[in-house]
């Protein structure tokens, strides 16, 4: 089964389905087709829904068992992130290939590894007809490029789902390379543009310098008072909200296996602002942050030009976590910009766009839900998981929760080292094959 496990792989990788490259979306209707063909052919009930004119569909499939059963649904995504050879790939990104044990490729672990695991699980459950809960998938083909139309597209399809017991997210990888881990939270996002407009046209530096007021000068003024010099966001309120650190969640700091050096290593760098673990993990986890993301309008190219921008832009976010509200700190930044440009008396003029908000999540790894994975991981893997939080944000989660009223867990099948999003892509043969065990634990128990 292995050898079919990673064939079916190996074909789902060499089809490009990059989702952000509309001219590809012929390429992520082809892998929609392979993985709703193998649905059919097991038996599942399957509905793919449209998420827009130029967006990639949302595969949905059941397969009921029994209605007195509990019932399962499983989200993976089936569109990558873009890749080419010539930004440092040892091989074709979409060529895929196997050696040392691993399937290298872009989506070999984000996230057509996690969903070949599932649905070769599935495949072994249902032949043995040892399958004892009602299954419901949600494959979406726009995650990576923000999951636009979904929300609205599974809304429109709720009289396809039943009752909703237990939400996985085959997502998200493990903190090391040793250890698995079951993730119970992410951080939100607030996304904002900020717009310094000054003049009709560019000007020339050396003609009308130091007779106008520039719009970059006001740009980067108001940004650098956005952050102090260790980092963190000095805008007034932004930790009012934060939720209080409790002794059982530092607890859960104790057990995790995540190396420094290891890590400094990855990112290049000799230091880091603080290289203790658990403050370390907190910092990325479970406190806001602040990040500038880039400019627009401001030439970047080769060589010198002597211009003045007549406008620019910077594009920026904010990571939220509970118990904080996107609209209360979107607030909070306007403000404190608008008074901060008010400050500097300037001619030009000032506008601040909220682009996006996504909701942060939080799990109760108490529930049986998270202790059965625990379970299962441990059978499996001879190892009891760590339980990790995660930096980023999947609105997704928060949005299906509400929606089906039920709970969710983020059960990550990839290493660290899986190099998600980033050159030479790879999931571990024996990570597919144990988290396809895994799975097949946890949605019969």
């Amino acid at each position: 089964m292995s050898d079919e496990l990673v064939e079916f792989l190996i074909k789902l990788i060499n089809i490009p389905s990059i989702s952000s490259d509309k001219s590809r979306k012929s390429d992520s209707l082809k892998v929609n087709e392979i993985i709703k063909s193998f649905l059919l052919d097991l038996g599942f009930e399957v509905k793919v829904v449209p998420t827009g004119s130029d967006t990639n569909p949302i595969i949905l499939a059941k397969y009921i068992v029994g209605h007195q059963r509990s019932s399962y649904a499983i989200y993976g995504h089936y569109d990558v992130q873009p890749a080419n050879k010539e930004d440092g790939w040892s091989t074709e990104p979409f060529k895929a290939e196997f050696r040392d044990e691993f399937v290298y490729g872009r989506g070999a672990t984000d996230d057509k590894g996690p969903i070949v695991s599932t649905l070769f699980g599935l495949k072994e459950l249902i032949q043995s007809e040892g399958l004892k809960n009602n299954i419901y998938l949600i494959y979406e083909g726009e995650e990576e490029s923000g999951s636009g139309g979904f929300e609205k597209a599974l809304k429109s399809s709720q009289d396809f789902f039943q009752r909703i017991d237990n939400i996985i997210v085959i997502d998200n990888y493990w903190l090391s390379d040793t250890r698995p881990c079951l993730t119970y939270g992410v951080r939100g996002l607030v996304y904002i543009l900020i717009e310094i407009d000054g003049f009709i046209q560019d000007l020339h530096s050396g003609i009308h310098g130091g007779a106008v007021r520039e719009p970059m000068t006001d740009l980067i003024n108001i940004l650098s008072q956005l952050i102090n010099t260790k980092g963190e966001s000095i805008v007034p309120g932004i930790y009012d909200e934060v939720r209080e650190l409790s002794e059982a969640e530092l607890k859960l700091y104790e057990n995790v296996e995540f190396d420094i050096t290891t890590y400094k290593k990855m990112l290049g760098v000799s230091k880091l602002p603080t290289e203790d673990v658990k403050q370390h993990l907190i910092k990325r986890w479970r406190e806001p942050n602040f990040s500038i993301h880039g400019f627009r309008y401001a030439f970047s190219g080769e060589g010198g030009k002597t211009v003045i921008p007549r406008r620019v832009e910077a594009k920026c976010s904010v990571r939220t976590v509970p118990d904080q509200k996107p609209e209360v700190l979107a607030s909070q930044f306007k403000q404190f910009i608008e008074q901060k440009f008010k400050d500097l008396n300037s001619t030009n003029r000032l506008k601040f766009t909220v682009l996006s908000t996504g909701d942060w999540w939080l799990g109760d790894i108490q529930t049986p839900l998270y202790k059965n994975a625990e379970a299962a991981i441990k059978q499996v893997w001879g190892i009891s998981p760590v339980y990790t939080r995660e930096g980023g944000s999947i609105p997704i989660i928060p949005f299906m929760e509400n929606l089906f009223q039920a709970q969710a867990i983020m059960l990550p099948v990839g290493q660290a080292s899986d190099s998600a999003h980033s050159q030479n892509e790879r999931i571990r043969i024996k990570n597919l094959t144990n988290g396809k065990e895994v799975i097949k634990l946890l949605i019969n128990s």
